[in-house]
C-alpha cells in the first residue's frame, strides 16, 4: 500500500500508489480521482472502516446507557427481575454461574466485594465510557477495545431475562463480533491504514445487512397474515406499534391507497434491494443504500424502536467507500466502463421497479389515486422463497469468494515490501477463512426461510452453529411476522391500583406507551423503555405468560421507589396500595376533526376484560410465586465487602433520579457530536 493512510488511485482491482501526500493545509485539496473500471472495486477502506466502528461504538453508548438508567428498577436486588435470580451466587459458586452463563456478572462481585446490583452498574457504566472513548478516539477503536464492549454486553444480555431479548439486542451482539473482526490490532498509524482484508470484514456487514432486510420482508408473507397479503397492514400499524411517535397519528390518518402504496414500498425496500448489496457496480450500491436510509428515517419519524434503525443505518455504510467520504473524487473523464456500469445499473434499477409494479399491481385511478395489489399467490410466493434462498446462498459465497481473491490479489501485487506483502498476504488467508466459517454459521438461522434448504445443509455447518448458538454470533430476524390490531384496536393493558376491594379504582401512569386518552404520543428513541415495551408484549397474551408482571404486581404493592422510577412515579399513589388489578382496554387514534380530537383526545379507548385478578401484598399465592421464580432471594454476600465502590456507584445512581432518561441520552450524544464536529472543523 502506498503512503498517506493508504490513499490510492484505484483502476479494477489494481491500486496505482498516490505520488503525491494530500496536504491538510490546502482546503480544496480532495484526493486523488478516481477512475473506477467496470466492477469498480475500491480499496480505500479506511474511511468507511472508521465510520462504521465508530459509529457501532455509538450504538454500544446508547445501549448501554440506557441499560444503566433503568436497571435499578429492572434488574435491581428489588427490581421488576433482579439479575441476582439468574446468578444465584448466593447458593452456588462463581465457577458454577459462569459454565451456565459466561457472563463477567458471576466473578464481579466476588472480585470486587460488591452484590449483584452494584455489579450490574459497574458494568454498564464502564461500557458506557468505554463506548464513548472508542466514539470520540478513532485511533482507539481496536480489537481489544471492541471485544471488551461485547463481553461486557454479553454479560448482561446472559441475566436480564426477557428485558434484553429483543431482535436489536442480538443484532447488536452479532454486530459487534464484526466489529471485533474489523478492527485493527493497535492503534497504531500503520494500523488505520486501509489494509486488503478489510474488504473481506466489510463484505460479512453486507451480508448481515442483507440478511436483516429480506427476512423482514419474507416473514411478512410467509405468516400468511391477511394484513400483509391485502396491503392494509399499515392500515394498522401506526396505531399498534408499541410507542408510536406524534408523527403516526398524522401517518395512521393518511389516505387508504396511499398507505396501500408504502406497504408495496416495504416489500420493494426489504425484498428486492437488498440483492444491490453485492452489486459490483457504485450506483447499484449507492441506490440501495440511499433507500434503506430513506425507509429507516420514515420508521424513526414515525415510531419509537430504540436504536434498532441507528443500527441498521450504520450496517448501511459497508455500502459505501472511500469517495464517498471525500477520500477521492470521480475522475472528469467518460470511459466506456463508466457508461457500460452506469447503462448497466440503471437498467437493473428499471427492470426491479418495472417488475415490482407489474407484480403489486400498482395503476393510476381515474380520480388520481393510485391502486395497488397483490397479483401473485401464495404458493407463487412460496416457490420464490425456495428459488430466492438457496440462490442467495450461492450469491453469498460467490461474492465472498470473490471478495477474498480480490484481497490476495491486492496484497501479491500491490502491496510494497516483502514482509509488508507476506503480512498482509497472510492476513487476507486467515481473515478469510474466518469468514468463510462464520458466513456457514450464519447459513443455519437463515434457511429457517425454507425447509428445505435447511435440511440440506451439512452436518459439520449445523454443528458449527450448535456449538457458537449460545454466544450469539448469529441470529436469525424477521420483524413484524403478523400484524397486530387489526380486529379490535391495539391491546393495552392498564394496571389500576386501591385501597379498598370495592375501589375505587385508580390508574398507573407510564411515561411512554399510551394510557391516558388526552396524552399526546411522544418522541422516546434511541432510548428504550424496556418495561413500557414489555407491557405491549404482555397486552397480546396472559398474565400468567409473563412471570415478571406479577413480580411489578408485587413491588408496586410494596411501593418500591426504584420501580416507581420506571413509570409516571408523580402521579403514583403517595403510600403503596392495598390492592392492584389490571385490565385489558383496546384503543384506537381518534380521527381528525372528530369531536375527540376537539377536546384534544389523541386516543379512543373500549375496556375489554380484566386482565389480571386482584392482588394484595400478603395474598399468599403472589408472595409464593415471586418467591419461586427467586426474586425474593437473597443476594450474595462477599467476605470482604468494599465500602467505597457501591457508594460511588450509589451517587452516580442519584445523580440521574428525577430526569427523563431520554434527555439524558440525547443531551450526551448531541454532546458527543458538538464535540467531534467541531473538533473535525477547526482540524480542516
Amino acid at each position: 500500500m502506498g503512503k498517506g493512510g493508504g490513499k490510492s488511485k484505484v483502476i479494477g482491482a489494481k491500486i496505482k500508489p498516490q505520488q503525491q501526500q494530500r496536504k491538510s493545509a490546502e482546503p480544496d485539496s480532495q484526493g486523488p480521482e478516481s477512475e473506477a473500471g467496470l466492477w469498480q472495486f475500491d480499496c480505500r477502506t479506511q474511511e468507511v472502516r472508521g465510520a462504521f466502528l465508530r459509529c457501532l461504538a455509538g450504538i454500544y453508548f446508547i445501549a448501554f446507557l440506557s441499560i444503566y438508567l433503568q436497571a435499578d428498577g429492572l434488574l435491581g436486588n428489588n427490581g421488576v427481575a433482579p439479575a441476582k435470580a439468574e446468578l444465584k451466587l448466593g447458593s452456588r459458586k462463581p465457577q458454577q454461574c459462569m459454565k451456565e452463563k459466561y457472563s463477567l456478572l458471576c466473578i464481579i462481585p466476588g472480585f470486587f466485594g460488591i452484590n449483584s446490583q452494584h455489579a450490574l452498574e459497574l458494568v454498564a457504566l464502564i461500557g458506557t465510557m468505554t463506548s464513548v472513548v472508542a466514539t470520540m478516539c478513532l485511533h482507539c477503536c481496536t480489537v481489544p477495545l471492541f471485544a471488551t464492549l461485547w463481553v461486557l454486553y454479553f454479560s448482561i444480555f446472559q441475566v436480564s431475562n426477557v428485558f434484553l431479548w429483543f431482535q436489536w439486542d442480538t443484532l447488536l451482539l452479532e454486530a459487534g463480533v464484526l466489529g471485533v473482526i474489523i478492527a485493527p490490532w493497535l492503534p497504531s498509524k500503520a494500523s488505520m491504514e486501509s489494509k486488503p482484508r478489510d474488504l473481506i470484514s466489510l463484505w460479512m456487514v453486507k451480508w448481515l445487512l442483507f440478511r436483516l432486510m429480506f427476512a423482514s420482508g419474507a416473514v411478512k408473507l410467509q405468516s400468511g397474515c391477511t394484513a400483509w397479503w391485502g396491503l392494509t397492514a399499515l392500515n394498522y400499524h401506526f396505531e399498534s406499534q408499541c410507542i408510536p411517535t406524534p408523527l403516526a397519528y398524522y401517518a395512521h390518518n393518511l389516505p387508504t391507497w396511499l398507505l396501500q402504496l408504502m406497504t408495496v414500498g416495504t416489500y420493494y425496500v426489504e425484498l428486492v434491494v437488498p440483492f444491490a448489496f453485492f452489486a459490483p457496480f457504485k450506483v447499484l450500491k449507492r441506490y440501495a443504500f440511499w433507500l434503506q436510509i430513506i425507509f429507516q428515517l420514515s420508521i424513526i419519524l414515525t415510531g419509537n424502536y430504540t436504536f434498532f434503525n441507528l443500527l441498521t443505518m450504520v450496517l448501511c455504510i459497508s455500502l459505501l467507500d472511500g469517495e464517498f467520504f471525500g477520500f477521492s473524487r470521480p475522475s472528469p473523464r467518460i470511459s466506456v466502463t463508466r457508461i457500460i456500469s452506469r447503462s448497466f445499473s440503471y437498467t437493473l434499477i428499471g427492470f426491479s421497479l418495472y417488475y415490482s409494479v407489474k407484480f403489486f399491481g400498482v395503476s393510476l385511478n381515474d380520480d388520481n389515486t393510485i391502486a395497488s395489489k397483490v397479483l401473485f399467490k401464495r404458493v407463487d410466493f412460496d416457490w420464490l422463497i425456495s428459488v430466492a434462498v438457496p440462490y442467495s446462498l450461492l450469491l453469498g459465497f460467490l461474492t465472498l469468494g470473490s471478495t477474498v481473491s480480490q484481497s490476495v490479489v491486492i496484497s501479491l501485487f500491490d502491496v510494497k515490501g516483502t514482509w509488508k506483502k507476506l503480512t498482509s498476504l497472510l492476513s487476507c488467508i486467515f481473515y478469510g477463512g474466518l469468514c468463510f466459517c462464520l458466513f456457514s454459521v450464519t447459513l443455519v438461522p437463515f434457511t429457517s426461510l425454507h425447509k428445505e434448504t435447511n435440511r440440506a445443509l451439512w452436518q459439520s455447518v449445523k454443528d458449527m452453529y450448535a456449538a457458537t448458538s449460545r454466544y450469539h454470533v448469529t441470529s436469525s430476524y424477521g420483524l413484524f411476522r403478523r400484524m397486530t390490531g387489526v380486529e379490535k384496536g391495539r391491546p393495552e393493558v392498564v394496571l389500576e391500583y386501591a385501597d379498598d376491594p370495592n375501589g375505587p379504582w385508580k390508574e398507573y401512569h407510564f411515561l411512554y406507551k399510551p394510557g391516558n386518552t388526552s396524552a399526546a404520543p411522544v418522541f422516546v428513541a434511541p432510548y428504550q423503555p424496556r418495561l413500557d415495551w414489555q407491557m405491549w408484549f404482555a397486552a397480546l397474551s396472559e398474565y400468567h405468560d409473563n412471570p415478571w408482571m406479577l413480580s411489578l404486581t408485587y413491588r408496586l404493592l410494596q411501593g418500591e421507589k426504584s420501580v416507581l422510577n420506571l413509570i409516571d412515579d408523580t402521579r403514583a399513589p403517595s403510600k403503596p396500595p392495598k390492592y392492584i388489578r389490571s385490565s385489558l382496554y383496546h384503543y384506537h387514534f381518534t380521527k381528525p376533526n372528530s369531536q375527540p380530537a376537539s377536546k384534544g383526545e389523541w386516543w379512543i379507548r373500549k375496556r375489554e376484560k380484566e386482565f389480571m385478578p386482584m392482588f394484595s401484598k400478603d395474598h399468599p399465592p403472589l408472595v409464593n410465586f415471586v418467591k419461586n421464580l427467586g426474586y425474593l432471594d437473597p443476594d450474595y454476600k462477599p467476605e470482604q465487602p468494599s465500602e467505597r465502590i457501591p457508594f460511588f456507584l450509589d451517587k452516580i445512581r442519584g445523580s440521574f433520579v428525577g430526569t427523563r432518561p431520554e434527555y439524558i441520552i440525547w443531551g450526551c450524544f448531541s454532546t458527543i457530536f458538538i464535540i467531534l464536529f467541531t473538533s473535525k472543523l477547526f482540524k480542516n
